[in-house]
């Protein structure tokens, strides 16, 4: 196949920290995960890397893992938005009063809420969180972790089938699942996520994980027009991992709705 590259690239699914606590933050990770990060995960770091593999947009997602840090990351994010960094909010399910987070990170002018259930110990479809969903549906694009970790748990939180039960409670929710639905779950991502009015995103699904055949399946198994393409910087690669989107074996439209003009929907980009 000739070498080919769409006429834009947005990376919906990256993570950044503010410079003051980045290191220490991938150090913790990078232990937890046992996974060396790609690059300096500040704002800084991600633009060098987009550069690299030429990335129009990025789309940095933050994981409150405390319910106290939410007010600050939110602040944050909404900092250091740019015409190349589009940044989402964070939410934690123990927050005394988590509707009138939703209402201010949309002021804030943040696109959406990224969650992770494992880490913040919660299942998605619990009742709790169905205010929020109510609040965030039609405004906000709500992020989810999905399947198993890299580091593999005993308990996975983060269940398709949990998800579409959210799908389902609340079809006017815009839910992107990351790891094409769930990372090592791609059997539960068949049995309960394919074909759903959701978007999967591409991001850490290695060719050890999903060979290229086996992606491009559950892409068309999906629909290319609910896919999005995602990194997970710094554990994922832009270069390799643009480069490897390019060489899947997909037609030119599914290529450029992946790789940029479904998230321009999502999030209301300006490329042309």
């Amino acid at each position: 196949m000739a070498e080919r590259r769409p006429r834009h690239v947005v990376d919906f699914h990256t993570h950044a920290f503010p410079e003051k606590i980045a290191g220490r933050a991938i150090a913790s990770l990078a232990e937890s995960y046992e996974v060396e990060a790609v690059g300096e995960a500040t704002i800084r770091g991600l633009t060098e890397r987009m550069n690299e593999a030429g990335v129009d947009v990025s789309v940095v997602v933050p994981v409150a893992t405390r319910a106290e840090q939410v007010e600050s990351i939110n602040e944050w994010a909404a900092s250091i938005r740019s015409d190349r960094i589009v940044c989402f909010g964070a939410l934690h399910p123990d927050l005394s009063d988590p509707v009138s987070e939703v209402k201010r990170i949309i002021e804030l002018g943040l696109k959406g809420v990224k969650f992770q259930p494992n880490f913040q110990q919660f299942s998605p479809d619990d009742a709790s969180l169905c205010p929020v969903y109510e609040a965030a549906q039609g405004r906000l694009v709500l992020l989810f972790h999905s399947g198993q970790e890299i580091r593999p748990l005993e308990h996975v939180y983060a269940q398709p089938a949990a998800l579409a039960r959210v799908n389902e409670a609340f079809p006017e929710l815009t839910m992107v699942v990351a790891h094409m639905g769930g990372y090592q779950m791609w059997e539960e991502v068949r049995q309960h996520l394919v074909g759903r009015d959701l978007y999967f995103d591409t991001s850490y699904c290695r060719e050890n994980d999903l060979r290229d055949e086996e992606i491009v399946r559950l892409i068309r198994e999906h629909g290319a027009e609910r896919v999005v393409f995602g990194t997970d910087f710094p554990w994922g690669h832009p270069t390799r991992d643009v480069a490897r989107l390019c060489e899947l074996d997909l037609e030119g439209e599914e290529l450029e709705a992946i790789a940029w003009e479904n998230a321009s929907d999502l999030v209301d980009l300006d490329l042309a």
